[in-house]
């Protein structure tokens, strides 16, 4: 009896197909391999149930593929732990090589991987978090399985939306978020990687957390290769030295709230550990509440110790007016800073009193006495004053402010207009030296993503940590056309909602071939350049199967959801 072809689900349709397929015999879809070099091709098949598609993203922990479960036909994300610092090559098993003298830290490090994921995965259908399914380990590495990242990233929302939210609305779509990070600290875990960029929107418009990542991946200066969030990355994560605890989340949740409710990214943590030009949030948006910029400011206190320390303190802050004036308490440093202004104040006023019993015993001289008195007393006070820093705002103050300004160090401002604007944040030196905000326009003559127009001109000398707004083009008016084929009808109108296209609906005879209630078609391909004001795109929904009186007893194997 010849032996049955191996059956995986195509991640477009989600029919079952023969893995030696070149395409799908349903959608069209193509099973040609486009992955990078070192990953594992398209149609792989995972632990006998897992179907790994294109990859998503590369960085320096490994690999997130595109996949299908082929047992309960969903689509998930495959997580491979791959890191390239200490991995060498790939068998033609699929089999991970590790570098010569790395071999002991590449198993150390697979074990935190592992352990993390399973972890998640103890705590099931957290609201707030990307929920992990499954964890295994083959080819000399582990594997995690998670609930796709569906929707538009957080940043992008607050892109399309353009405007700040209010303390209401941010904390309805964050709740869940900060909830389920409580639960990961509970379990001794850490995100260490919240940002706009890893929290989802849901359909439900709630927000769900995804980018999970060992301590590696989210601390710089360490083996692998680091990938971290500028402006919501601890200071704490910016040296393999420091410890990082509860409060290294709380920073960036912090940060995370002061872009929802300010409309401008935080300065990155490094540039403020030198020039700390941080703005309350209330001072730039005023219709936040003093108690909320409050918390906000002390979430995001570069000293850990001087931090909110959990997230049910932080949510108490958040929404609590009384949590602000019950538990206010100046920071370390300015305790240190009023008791130097203390005694000082202690020594001018012991002078003026030796000064005054002095001028009293000798009369005769009280002119030159006065005098000398007034040169020691301005003596003093300059040198007492001169750097003393604000206990309050935490910034230094000179007496001669002239002298000050003129010592600091300017830079001429580059042009950044037609540079790619992923360029520009993914550039160290410029993130280290400018504090940028960026807006976003259609344009008729550049390119998506790239830099079109900048606040400041170039050539313009400022200070480090000088503010300027980019704008960057969203090319011509107009939208993509998302990829819906193979999703249910709701899941395709969330998405052609969102992306604010014109839709209707067409009833489409199956025979059973597809999966009752999903799309099998439109007339307008994935990533066409769609009018959104004219074009009405047309959406193909199979119908419940029904099977002709000619066919065999044994209706088709159908994709079951």
């Amino acid at each position: 009896m010849p032996q049955q072809p191996v059956q995986i689900v195509c991640g477009s349709c989600l029919s079952r197909v023969p893995q030696s397929a070149a395409k799908c015999p349903y959608c069209g879809h193509s099973f040609d391999n486009t992955n990078p070099a070192g990953t594992l091709p398209i149609n792989t098949l995972l632990d006998g149930r897992y179907t790994v598609g294109e990859v998503l993203n590369l960085d320096g922990e490994g690999v997130t593929y595109a996949g299908v479960d082929n047992q309960l036909t969903r689509r998930v994300y495959i997580r491979e732990y791959l890191p390239a610092a200490i991995s060498s090559a790939r068998t033609t098993t699929g089999a991970i090589i590790p570098r010569p003298e790395r071999e002991v830290l590449f198993k150390t490090t697979r074990m935190d991987f592992a352990d993390m994921y399973r972890s998640l995965m103890a705590l099931g259908g957290q609201s707030g978090l990307a929920e992990v399914y499954d964890l295994f380990e083959a080819n000399n590495t582990a594997y995690a399985i998670r609930e796709p990242d569906y929707g538009h990233s957080l940043i992008e929302y607050l892109q399309i939306r353009q405007q700040p939210l209010s303390i209401t609305d941010a904390i309805e779509i964050l709740s869940p978020v900060i909830r389920g990070v409580e639960a990961m600290h509970k379990r001794g875990l850490l995100h260490r990687g919240i940002s706009p960029e890893t929290i989802y929107m849901s359909q439900e418009g709630k927000a769900k957390l995804a980018g999970y990542a060992t301590q590696g991946l989210r601390t710089a200066d360490g083996e692998i290769k680091s990938q971290m969030f500028d402006g919501y990355s601890a200071p704490e994560q910016y040296s393999a030295a420091e410890f990082d605890g509860q409060y290294t989340d709380v920073y960036a949740l912090g940060a995370v709230l002061y872009r929802m409710l300010t409309g401008k990214a935080p300065a990155s943590a490094w540039l403020r550990g030198k020039t700390d030009t941080l703005e309350a949030p209330r001072s730039l948006q005023g219709s936040i509440p003093s108690y909320v910029s409050a918390a906000i400011v002390r979430a995001m206190r570069l000293e850990p110790d001087e931090r909110i320390q959990s997230m049910s303190e932080l949510f108490e802050g958040l929404t609590e007016p009384s949590a602000h004036s019950s538990s206010f308490h100046f920071t370390q440093r300015q305790k240190i800073y009023i008791g130097a202004a203390a005694g000082g104040l202690l020594l001018v006023i012991i002078i003026c009193i030796i000064a005054f019993s002095s001028g009293s015993k000798k009369p005769a001289s009280s002119s030159s006495s006065s005098s000398e008195m007034s040169s020691v007393s301005s003596s003093s006070s300059s040198s007492h004053n001169t750097g003393v820093v604000n206990p309050l705002s935490g910034y230094s103050s000179s007496s001669s402010s002239s002298s000050s300004s003129s010592s600091k160090e300017t830079y001429a401002v580059p042009d950044f207009t037609n540079m790619l604007y992923t360029d520009v944040q993914k550039s160290v030196e410029y993130q280290k030296l400018y504090n940028f905000t960026t807006v976003e326009a259609y344009s008729d003559t550049i390119a998506s993503g790239y830099i079109s127009a900048q606040t400041v001109a170039a050539g313009t000398k400022v200070e480090a940590g000088t503010s300027i707004t980019l704008t960057v083009s969203k090319g011509p008016e107009a939208v993509k056309m998302p990829a819906v084929v193979g999703f249910t009808q709701s899941e395709a109108e969330a998405y052609l909602k969102l992306a604010g296209i014109k839709y209707s609906i067409v009833q489409m005879d199956n025979d059973g071939t597809y999966q009752e209630g999903n799309v099998v078609k439109t007339d307008t391909p994935e990533g066409t350049a769609v009018d959104a004001t004219k074009t009405t795109v047309v959406v193909y929904v199979a119908k419940a199967p029904v099977y002709s009186s000619s066919s065999s007893d044994t209706a088709p194997v159908v994709p079951t959801t």
